[in-house]
């Protein structure tokens, strides 16, 4: 009988130490969504972002979009665009910096980056945060509107 015992609880010791070295179970749609909007708000407040520009949030993950995925599957996007403020600087790098610099804050891991694209009328980030399941793209340039954000969820498969 100990040895039955013994077995379990080594058993429970083990599921428990595995259950815990596995990875999070990825997002579902509505808490990615969340994390879009969350993090969208926080890029838009922060220090470094609101120092280059005013902003203006125009589409914020209320509405589902099947465009860039595959046919079934759905996806949510936060956007907003602003202007250097008048007075700061006005080159589309440091606005892109400023971004860049607060989503490595927000733990986003850099896809693409201004040097990628180096223009001195264009700068250009991609980031993305796997286990939120959410990518930011920000674009600065010289035409207004000069800064463009747009943060999107990972394509989730439609319920049936």
């Amino acid at each position: 009988m100990q040895l039955a015992l013994r077995i379990a609880a080594a058993g429970i010791c083990f599921t428990t130490l595995t259950g815990c070295s596995s990875d999070p179970p990825p997002p579902t749609f509505a808490e990615a969504t969340q994390n879009l909007v969350r993090d969208g708000e926080k890029l838009l407040v922060s220090n470094m972002v609101s120092r280059v520009g005013r902003f203006q949030i125009t589409e914020k993950a209320e509405k589902d979009s099947e465009t860039a995925c595959v046919p079934g599957s759905k996806q949510r996007f936060f956007r907003a665009q602003g202007n250097f403020l008048p007075g700061g600087p006005q080159a589309p790098g440091t606005a892109a910096g400023a971004a860049h610099g607060e989503l490595l804050v927000l733990d986003y891991d850099e896809l693409v980056d201004d040097l990628d694209f180096w223009d001195n009328n264009l700068a250009v980030i991609v980031m993305e945060k796997p286990e939120s399941a959410v990518t930011f793209m920000v674009a600065a340039r010289t035409t207004e509107p000069n800064i463009l954000i747009v943060g999107k969820t990972a394509c989730f498969k439609s319920p049936e």
